[in-house]
């Protein structure tokens, strides 16, 4: 079978990888623009949810559509990473010269963004596993046994999260949001001319406004720049455990092995910082709460639907039955005209 010559080149340094998923996560996790020269590479909790707006209003791309495709979010903004809400194709949409175009010319910016394998585990943890988020039921039941029960939450720690990443995960093709983050880039296939870090997005951005020639800036929140707060959890065993895990990461993408936030202890102080602003915990709420509703509407309007078909389905059944009758009472009474003139 023939494959994409982006395919071929990371199959040659990752022969542990299936043609079928790297032309998946190429679709994906690519964006190109070849009038503009450049390719993004999205890191799953690296900003790549903000990368993916700048991209979108960038490109002038069309209103973000809800509930599509696969994706279980429970915020309208995480929308933007259903594929076709970015109107830019992949690196396996493009013919077999402009890939190569893509990947080798000196023109072309390739870049990416990746963050501190410390603050990313722990976004990983907290925004994904922790609370239990949609299509994550199965981490809970494999760490806990069972989901989370109708009253007291045994929620999911750190720790936990750590030793099942250890003992359970494939770092280089397990869940994209904890996968190792120069496997999921396929870093050493391809040829990025700019690797940026999420730690100093101000300066990644202006590298990419210089490429587009842009005399205004580019905007970007901070979202998912590493604070302080996101380290809550790490003492040095532990982090000595997680730069085992993920040395690849720290060697190649450039991180210090000591750059890990200490667990603050247990103070007022602490709890303090530990608690969510209410505009926080509304907007949250809020966002759910929408999306909830937006579900219910889905699930209401396929209800309705399924009414429509099941009548109209009766419907045609008694017709069926009807016709099935009127055929009967014609067959009889040409019967019966038959017997009798022949008697």
């Amino acid at each position: 079978m023939s494959y994409p010559y982006a395919v071929w080149l990371i199959l040659d340094r990752y022969d542990y990888l299936r043609p079928e998923e790297v032309t998946q996560r190429l679709r994906y996790s690519t964006f190109v623009s070849v009038p503009k020269r450049y390719m993004y590479f999205e890191v799953p909790k690296a900003a790549c949810t903000k990368m993916k707006e700048l991209l979108w209003r960038l490109e002038n791309g069309p209103p973000i559509k809800l509930l599509v495709g696969n994706l279980y979010e429970t915020r309208r903004e995480m929308f933007i990473h259903d594929r076709k809400n970015v109107p830019l194709p992949s690196l396996v949409d493009l013919d077999e010269k402009t890939q190569r175009e893509v990947l080798e010319s000196p023109d072309f910016l390739r870049m990416t963004f990746v963050r501190n394998p410390y603050t990313r585990l722990i976004s990983a943890w907290k925004n994904k596993v922790m609370l239990c988020e949609p299509g994550y039921e199965n981490v809970y039941l494999e760490i806990k046994g069972d989901l989370p029960a109708l009253r007291k939450k045994s929620l999911i720690t750190f720790d936990e999260f750590v030793e099942y990443i250890a003992t359970q995960c494939d770092l280089r093709t397990c869940n994209l949001h904890w996968r190792r983050q120069s496997d999921h880039i396929f870093f050493s296939a391809l040829n990025f001319s700019f690797v940026g870090k999420i730690e100093c997005m101000a300066e990644g951005l202006q590298r990419f406004e210089q490429h587009l020639g842009l005399t205004r800036a580019l905007v970007a929140d901070a979202r998912n720049v590493s604070r302080a707060s996101d380290g809550e959890g790490y003492n040095p065993s532990l982090a000595d455990k997680v730069y085992s895990l993920y040395q690849e990461d720290f060697e190649k993408l450039g991180y210090d092995r000591d750059a890990w936030p200490a667990r603050q202890s247990d103070s007022p102080e602490k709890a303090s910082k530990c608690t969510v602003p209410e505009e926080v915990f509304n907007d949250e709420i809020i966002e759910r709460n929408l999306i909830l509703s937006l579900l219910y509407q889905e699930r209401d309007q396929l209800r309705a639907d399924l009414r429509k078909v099941f009548r109209f389905r009766l419907l045609a059944f008694v017709n069926a039955l009807l016709a099935v009758r009127d055929l009967g009472l014609k067959s009889a009474s040409s019967i019966k005209r038959l017997f009798c003139k022949k008697r």
